[in-house]
């Protein structure tokens, strides 16, 4: 019914979209939260830098190995009971990363939370179709995910202030307080039509990778975040150590940070409506010459900064592209695999996470902060290698 109300009409900006974006909000922030506190884990766990920013990858491997097991597992579920119990988990596994007395602790609840916070993305990614006009459902897919970036502008710099007068664990419990406000207006504005989340058998789900428009869609994105996260994941000590920024300083700039990103996710809906993944190989081919500059740009505090703003710019500019085709693939030709279909990017970009953010996490004591340009750049190449051989497959077909 809402469904059909809301293409009638024709509007965008309705409630239910807008519930999906404050969702979206608020699973970015618990994503993205230990970016920008990264050094004051550290500190207040008596660990290194390198084993805080293990948590990075620790969180993208739950999210990439969990996510499409969970998603495919609960499939035949209804959708709203799904949100609402998957809801009830994530603020239980953010409780416990706000308690947790040591570092191996916090990597099993920032585990948990990974997994619940990719398949709530994926369900979310499904309410969109129920909510929003066909015509428009680019641009609804791209606010949640301006959602999820919405939280860099806001939630990293507040973190970040929160850390200095109250310590790391202030900012989780300020997600917990996030999501709870969030539950009521979910009950109050998302249909409960019943539906199921979607997919059908548990392994037959998975045959879509068979497909080489699919398979080679997600090797492409796993390439491109795993070079933004090569340098991404030590953001804040690039910051400060690498570009000379003061303390005082990073709030601000995790701030312009933060609304680079979502200008991407915006650049991402406007790329999805004009020809999706055949734009992309121009976006991957920018990310290539970058981060090749990158470590001689960093010779330059000004320079080093524009670079890093650039970086954010291109983070999610395939988000929508991939995540429209992998829907638009189900709907088309795979329905049975529609569930997990809809975690594609979330699931893809989060092993790319993990690849760049492990290898940074051993690469910078070797090679130096400065220097993480260079495998990014190797990255990016493979991706947009990738992403041309997609194009050529979807040509045949």
């Amino acid at each position: 019914m809402m469904k059909e109300q809301t293409a009638a009409s024709g509007r965008f900006f309705t409630a239910p979209v807008l519930t999906l974006m404050a969702l979206g909000f608020v699973l970015g922030s618990c994503e993205y939260v230990v970016v920008a506190i990264l050094p004051d884990i550290a500190r207040g766990l008596n660990v290194s830098l390198g084993a805080a920013g293990k948590l990075v990858g620790v969180f993208a491997a739950g999210y990439a190995i969990g996510t499409p097991i969970v998603t495919a597992a609960t499939g035949r579920l209804p959708r709203f009971r799904l949100l609402t119990a998957l809801m009830a988990l994530f603020l239980a596994a953010n409780l416990l990363s706000m308690l947790a007395p040591n570092l191996w602790v916090l990597y099993a609840s920032r585990a948990l939370a990974a997994v619940l916070t990719g398949t709530l993305t994926a369900v979310g990614l499904l309410f969109v179709g129920e909510v929003a006009p066909p015509e428009h459902t680019a641009r609804a897919v791209s606010m949640v995910y301006a959602g999820m970036s919405l939280a860099t502008v806001v939630g990293n710099p507040l973190n970040k202030t929160i850390c200095a007068l109250l310590g790391w664990r202030a900012a989780f419990a300020v997600i917990l307080a996030a999501g709870a406000l969030l539950v009521p207006v979910l009950f109050r504005t998302l249909p409960r039509s019943g539906a199921c989340a979607g997919g059908s058998g548990f392994l037959r789900q998975f045959t879509v990778l068979r497909d080489p428009r699919y398979s080679l869609c997600v090797l492409m994105t796993v390439g491109c975040y795993a070079a933004t996260y090569m340098v991404y994941t030590y953001l804040t000590p690039i910051l400060t150590e690498v570009l000379g920024v003061g303390e005082a300083a990073v709030s601000p700039l995790l701030m312009a940070v933060g609304l680079c990103c979502m200008t991407s996710n915006l650049l991402a809906g406007w790329l999805g409506e004009r020809g999706g993944v055949t734009k992309t190989p121009a976006v991957l081919a920018l990310q290539a010459v970058l981060f090749a500059a990158m470590p001689l740009l960093f010779g330059s505090r000004w320079a080093g900064l524009a670079a890093v703003f650039a970086m954010c710019l291109l983070m999610y500019a395939i988000s929508t592209p991939v995540q429209v085709h992998a829907l638009a693939l189900a709907e088309r030709e795979h329905p049975y695999a529609m569930n997990l279909c809809a975690s594609t990017l979330s699931v893809a970009g989060n092993i790319g996470i993990a690849v760049g953010s492990f290898a940074s996490s051993e690469l910078q004591a070797a090679v130096g902060m400065e220097r993480l340009g260079f495998p990014g750049a190797v990255m990016a190449l493979a991706a947009l290698g990738l992403n041309l051989l997609l194009l050529r497959s979807c040509r045949r077909r």
